[in-house]
């Protein structure tokens, strides 16, 4: 009997014992392989490794080990294995010649850089984004817009290919608007889904309000002054703001504008080559996005948003600069972006 007593506790023992190696070795795995993964990731220090690895590792977790503490503790190694490093030694020195400028972190909603990002200052066309998403706010993108010349300002002749009577989708006049800069089909738009362009500038203030912005101000769809009238108005930081936010409400739309030309038609089928006002589109890697703007009042003004790494949106606004100037501040931020992030990632 002693002896069958004995048996019946090993037996009992071996099997708690079995449920306990059963019960950790999933986690032991987990562990292990977590280990294994971060001795490879401090084998290397470039940014692209990073996002190629992380990648990779999102799929694995999911597909294989579908546990999302995993994701969030991977995430976390990497955030506590970054550098905290000051950006003013990556751009103090740049010598940038907008009054205004920012650069924005569009998913972190944090500043990386920027001087007098709250001044106000004139927007010039930067202002036709703003009237692409409420034009959008207010009637469907298939919408028919029909070109008429006294929709348009008594001091604007038509655009490349814009005919009186030529009919376009809202959608494609968007597009054709904000690629070439055109003032006529953004009053042409603005004339046509509101009662009359003064509705649709109202309706633009309203918009940005119930946003939640509280700096920008407009007179006018495309953005032109009338005398000594400001067309439109804002500041660096809520544009930032904005522009990213437009990327989400008309993405087909901002899409086009990172091309040095694109084809676009009205319904007749005719298709026209429609230069960008971004001469330096071409030349951004990453590029999503992006609206010029220039007047008098307004100077140069210039705004981007590309992605320096996967799922790392950031945006570049400069108010205030010079015609020729406005593309190289931009420059200048985007490369001091890019080695203080590659840095940032070491």
């Amino acid at each position: 009997m002693p002896c069958m007593k004995n048996n019946m506790e090993n037996k009992h023992k071996k099997r708690k014992d079995d449920v306990f190696i059963h019960e950790h070795l999933h986690t032991l795995a987990i562990f292990s392989f977590l280990v294994f993964l971060f001795f490879l990731y401090s084998l290397e220090s470039t940014p692209k490794f990073y996002v190629n690895f992380y990648d990779k590792f999102n799929l694995l977790s999911h597909k294989y080990l579908s546990n999302k503490n995993i994701e969030s503790g991977l995430s976390l190694i990497f955030k506590n294995s970054q550098k905290s490093l000051d950006p003013k030694g990556y751009f103090d020195e740049l010598n940038i010649k907008a009054k205004s400028y920012i650069v924005y972190n569009a998913k972190d909603q944090g500043i990386i850089y920027s001087k007098n990002e709250n001044e106000v200052l004139p927007l010039a066309s930067l202002t036709k984004v703003v009237s692409a998403i409420t034009a959008n706010k207010l009637t469907d993108k298939n919408t028919k817009i029909t070109i008429r010349k006294r929709l348009m300002r008594k001091d604007e002749g038509f655009d490349l290919g814009m005919k009186e009577g030529q009919v376009w989708k809202m959608n494609d006049l968007l597009k054709y608007a904000l690629t070439i800069s055109s003032n006529s089909s953004m009053d042409i738009i603005a004339g046509t889904v509101s009662n009359s362009n003064s509705d649709f500038v109202n309706a633009m203030n309203s918009y940005v309000k119930d946003l939640g912005y509280k700096n920008f101000y407009f007179n006018s769809a495309s953005g032109l002054d009338y005398g000594n009238v400001i067309g439109g108005e804002g500041s660096a930081l809520e544009y930032a703001k904005l522009f990213a936010k437009s990327y989400e409400l008309i993405p087909e739309v901002m899409s086009y504008t990172i091309n040095s030309k694109v084809n676009l038609n009205s319904n007749s089928q005719k298709i026209y080559q429609v230069p960008n006002t971004n001469k330096s589109a071409s030349a951004i890697i990453g590029l999503m996005a992006s609206k010029t703007g220039f007047t008098d009042a307004a100077g140069g003004n210039l705004a981007v948003l590309y992605e320096p790494e996967i799922d790392k949106p950031i945006i570049i606004v400069v108010l205030g600069s010079t015609y020729d100037e406005r593309f190289v501040d931009v420059k200048k931020l985007l490369d001091a972006t890019n080695t203080y992030l590659q840095d940032s990632s070491k």
